[in-house]
């Protein structure tokens, strides 16, 4: 009859096992199209390709910026491309086509007629799609801020107001930004768009972990400005932390 002590080595040893077979699993998976951008394909995130736990996010946005972005034709999930014509900025009126932009549309976004009402091909919308894309970091990895993983996602246009309510709902009642609070990002069912994206407050940070917030905020800055790259309907992925340590 094993003892005790046998038994619990055993058990030991079977983890071990188990956290190599994972390890090894990872390692055969890493080169498949994974990218630090979270996903919202049909309201479900996902991240490196792993659907998020109970479709719920709870993360601290570091940052967000304005983003136009034209695509030459209706999206394509099975030959996905990049918009022909893109800018991000943070003020409407100074935005413009990056130099990236295979087709740039005008001059300035500001008076470009594929971003007025009523220019899409179906409907009273835009041609030009006006989005955000937000930084944000796990609230797990507020334990060690110098070190976080950054991520990116990207709001869909029908999400915009929402996320704007919220910015100034915390600016309004606590007269802080989004950094200095732990947010629940999710989506519910809309029978219009399919899914809309909300956003909760959970908590505030811990004031000790603000100064780190904001520093990580300033030197990561330039990384939320990632071009699309030229293959695919993904921006280029800037350089990554932890991969293979998902934090989300």
């Amino acid at each position: 009859m094993a003892t005790k002590k046998a038994e619990t080595t055993a058990v030991a040893n079977w983890d071990q096992d188990l956290a190599d077979l994972a390890k090894a699993a990872t390692s055969v998976e890493s080169n498949v199209g994974t990218s630090n951008f979270i996903r919202m394909a049909g309201g479900v995130l996902t991240y490196q390709n792993a659907e998020i736990p109970g479709n719920k996010l709870n993360c601290v946005i570091l940052n967000h910026v304005m983003e136009n972005a034209m695509y030459d034709g209706p999206y394509d999930s099975e030959n996905p491309q990049p918009p022909v014509c893109f800018a991000f900025g943070v003020d409407e009126d100074d935005m413009a086509p990056h130099e990236n932009s295979s087709q740039p549309q005008n001059a300035k976004c500001k008076g470009c007629p594929k971003n007025e009402f009523g220019s899409a091909d179906t409907g009273r919308g835009k041609a030009c799609k006006n989005v955000r894309r937000l930084q944000l970091i796990s609230e797990s990895d507020l334990e060690d801020v110098p070190n976080a993983e950054l991520a990116y996602v990207k709001l869909p246009v029908t999400s915009v107001k929402a996320w704007a309510g919220y910015v100034r709902q915390l600016a309004e009642v606590y007269t802080a930004p989004p950094l200095a609070f732990v947010t629940t990002i999710g989506t519910v069912r809309d029978a219009k768009t399919q899914f809309k994206v909300t956003f909760t407050m959970k908590e505030k940070v811990d004031k000790a972990k603000i100064g780190a917030l904001l520093e990580l905020r300033k030197t990561k800055e330039t990384e939320l400005y990632t071009p699309y790259s030229k293959q695919e309907d993904k921006p280029e992925a800037p350089a990554k932390g932890k991969l293979g340590k998902r934090k989300f």
